[in-house]
């Protein structure tokens, strides 16, 4: 997968392995934001017009993230950051008090911030299904899962051990039920297959700045269900609303025009939209992101990404040391290699692997800890081998 050159950021490391904290920008998406603000700059024709802006932006955007989930149009429009998007959509969708809520109790804090803010707004009971060794089994998600429930919460995969749930039993576990299930895929878009009508699920939010390569920009795509889109009740803004007369820029002049009449909900995804003026920097910049995915095909960036953490998981075992998930791990891009040292040695591994130019990371909660690495599409096997060459090294020398 020789796209390197794309990536001039990776000049600044020996090798990076943290896609899972943060992705690189593209030079695609770049050209395509300058060319925006360029256009901006001069003041061209249509830079004004809500209608003109949504035809050369936000209808491309979504095109391509329409290619990258196998869904339609209408199901997707875009957020600013994972949070934004579950918070936006969740408040769109009232629950009755004294239902109950499934999450997972190593989900990232800013999950679970949403969540018991959301459930004490609503009355709700928070059901946090407890791990097990760092891991998540189908068998303890059902036992919590009952008619009250309205809704499973959780990542798609898990960022701490790169488990990569089975939305598809999910699904099928919550549906049986008459619950949502709303997945925070931060960790899994562009980095992993996931076609939410295939899996089932209800929502798939996903923030732009790690595996859609659009660090610090502020971008993302929701996919909504056509039930989900449905139920939802937002609050309203206008650009989030029909246009009385087909286009906007037909309507502001007219002097008939109410600014207090009522107005209709979009019957698409974009229902859910800010109601002001789209993010066209954010939304232009993620487009020129997610065509390199694209032309690349998901399907193989995932065979790329697992093969390389693949190795990673073969060469720790065999030196009969451990990772979180240990023979349950699979088909995922991030992994986290337990040394069975305490955390304030392993911190000091970890700082020479960072000092040595290799980028990684080290994560831990609720007792699991170890130094996690992320490859993706612009990794290839020698950068695998450069740090485990010094990994292995390093504990050596202990």
């Amino acid at each position: 997968m020789n796209v390197k050159h794309l990536f001039p950021g990776l000049r600044n490391f020996k090798t990076y392995l943290n896609t899972a904290s943060a992705g690189f920008l593209p030079l695609t998406a770049l050209k395509r934001s300058m060319d925006f603000l360029s256009y901006l700059t001069d003041f061209r024709e249509g830079v004004d017009s809500v209608d003109f802006l949504d035809k050369e932006i936000m209808e491309n955007v979504l095109e391509e993230g329409k290619r990258l989930l196998r869904t339609n149009r209408e199901n997707l429009t875009l957020t600013i950051q994972t949070t934004e998007g579950l918070r936006r959509l969740l408040l769109s969708i009232e629950p009755k008090k004294s239902m109950n809520i499934i999450s997972f109790d190593m989900e990232f804090p800013s999950l679970s911030c949403v969540l018991k803010s959301y459930g004490q707004r609503y009355n709700l009971e928070l059901r946090v299904i407890k791990n097990r060794n760092g891991w998540y089994y189908l068998e303890d998600i059902e036992k919590l899962v009952d008619d009250n429930t309205f809704a499973i919460i959780g990542s798609s995969v898990q960022w701490i051990s790169g488990q990569r749930m089975n939305l598809r039993e999910l699904s099928r576990i919550a549906h049986e039920h008459g619950a949502w299930v709303i997945v925070d895929a931060v960790q899994h878009l562009g980095n992993l297959i996931l076609y939410p009508e295939k899996e089932g699920v209800d929502a798939v939010i996903a923030g732009g700045e790690k595996w859609l390569l659009n660090p610090s920009v502020g971008s993302g795509l929701m996919y909504v269900s056509n039930a989900l889109i449905e139920e939802a009740s937002p609050i309203a803004g206008l650009l989030n609303m029909k246009s009385p007369v087909g286009e906007w820029s037909s309507w502001w002049g007219m002097p008939e025009k109410d600014p207090w009449g009522d107005f209709d909900f979009r019957s698409d995804a974009r229902k859910l939209d800010f109601g002001g003026g789209p993010p066209y920097l954010p939304a232009t910049t993620l487009w020129g992101a997610l065509e390199v995915i694209n032309e690349i095909g998901i399907e193989k960036i995932e065979r790329h990404n697992t093969n390389l953490a693949g190795r990673i998981k073969d060469e720790i075992l065999g030196l009969g040391l451990e990772i979180i998930g240990g023979e349950d791990w699979e088909k995922s891009a991030i992994i986290t290699i337990k040394t069975g040292l305490s955390y304030e040695k392993e911190e000091e591994i970890y700082q020479r692997i960072l000092a040595e130019g290799i980028k990684v990371s080290h994560r831990g909660a609720l007792g699991h800890y170890g130094i996690r690495a992320s490859p993706h599409l612009y990794n290839k096997m020698e950068d695998i081998e450069i740090f485990l060459e010094f990994l292995v090294n390093s504990l050596s020398r202990l």
